[in-house]
Order: structure tokens, then C-alpha cells, then sequence
């Protein structure tokens, strides 16, 4: 079943439909919640505590533009919740950087060598420890999660311009430190491990 029709089913009261969006959500959103926290039970919490939540509200919750990103964003407030890092109530670019979100690379990837790939996840990995917290997740929820910047931005309480710029920042700061063709195959990489 397509989410937008597990939604649907799940706001008529169907607990099926919600099981369906917990499955279908359950390893990206956990995969989300480790790079804020490597504590499990924080991520399972909140897991909980969103379909929780989902199923005691569904009369009052609207159908949104996109359950990826409704999801995502709820799941994030909770944990930061948890985490005590709630949304930063100063703006600029720096607003919510206290906000950890790390990132590591797989070194199975099939594109390369293994060898190869050892070297380049390792390149990668100090590549992107040269990026903000922020950047590091805008990165992250625009190329691996496939999100709009639109989408970007509701998430990570911004504006979308402040996403556009905030993911820019991000790629000329890689850019500068490897060169197109190794941010291209960055960025493909960051795609196909999950990051």
C-alpha cells in the first residue's frame, strides 16, 4: 500500500494502516535517530512515543503534503525533545548547531574496490567532519532521504532559503576540499550506504 493510502486508512482508524507506516518507516527513521544519539533506547522511545501519539491524535492531525517529511519532522522533535536539544530560538546560520549529527560511511560499497573504498570512506568520513552539525544533516536529508528543500527546511525548523543556503554551504565547503568529480561520487556514495 502507498503511504498517502496507509495515512488515509490509519485517520479512518484502521490500526493496520498504522502498523504499515510504522514498518515502512521503522529503519529510516531509526537510521535518522543514530545520527543524533547511539542511544537506542532514546531512538525506541521516541519511535514509540511518535506512533503513540500518530494513533491518539488522528482525528486532529491533517493529511499532510508529504508523510515522508510529517514523519521525519515529528520523529526529530521528539528525540531533540528527549535529548533536551530542542529547535535554537536564534536565527542566523548557526541557530540549532549545538545539535549533533554524525555521519559514518559504510566501506562495503560495490561501486569500488574494497581497498579503494576503505581509502575513500575514510577520505569521506574526515571530509565531512569539516562540515557543521547542520550541514552534515541538511546534506543528509536533501541527497540520502531524497527530501525537498522545502521538505529540508520544515524539518530542521528553517526557511527554506535558510536550507537552500545551509546544504550550499555544505557542498562549496566540500567542493573546496575535494573537487567536483569526488563530491559527485560523495554524494553517490552517501546515497547507496545510508550514511
Amino acid at each position: 500500500m502507498h503511504e498517502n493510502e496507509l495515512w488515509y486508512s490509519y485517520k479512518m482508524g484502521d490500526v493496520k494502516a498504522l502498523e504499515g507506516l510504522y514498518e515502512q518507516y521503522y529503519h529510516p527513521l531509526t537510521n535518522y535517530g543514530y545520527k543524533f544519539t547511539p542511544d537506542r533506547i532514546y531512538i525506541e522511545e521516541s519511535m514509540q512515543d511518535l506512533f503513540l501519539k500518530l494513533w491518539q491524535n488522528r482525528e486532529r492531525i491533517a493529511h499532510p503534503a508529504a508523510v515522508k517529511q510529517y514523519l521525519y519532522h515529528a520523529f526529530r522533535r521528539i528525540l531533540l525533545g528527549r535529548l533536551e536539544l530542542g529547535p535554537s530560538r536564534h536565527d542566523g546560520e548557526l541557530a540549532g548547531e549545538h545539535i549533533p549529527f554524525n555521519v559514518n560511511l559504510n566501506c562495503a560499497h560495490p561501486l569500488l574496490r574494497r581497498e579503494r573504498m576503505e581509502a575513500l570512506a575514510a577520505h569521506s568520513t574526515t571530509l565531512l567532519t569539516h562540515l557543521t552539525n547542520r550541514q552534515r544533516e541538511a546534506v543528509f536529508l536533501k541527497y540520502y532521504e531524497d527530501l525537498s528543500y522545502e521538505q529540508v527546511a520544515e524539518i530542521m525548523y528553517m526557511t527554506v532559503a535558510g536550507a537552500r543556503q545551509l546544504v550550499y554551504h555544505a557542498l562549496e565547503r566540500l567542493r573546496g576540499q575535494f573537487g567536483n568529480f569526488t563530491l559527485l561520487l560523495l554524494l553517490c556514495i552517501l546515497k547507496r550506504t545510508g550514511m
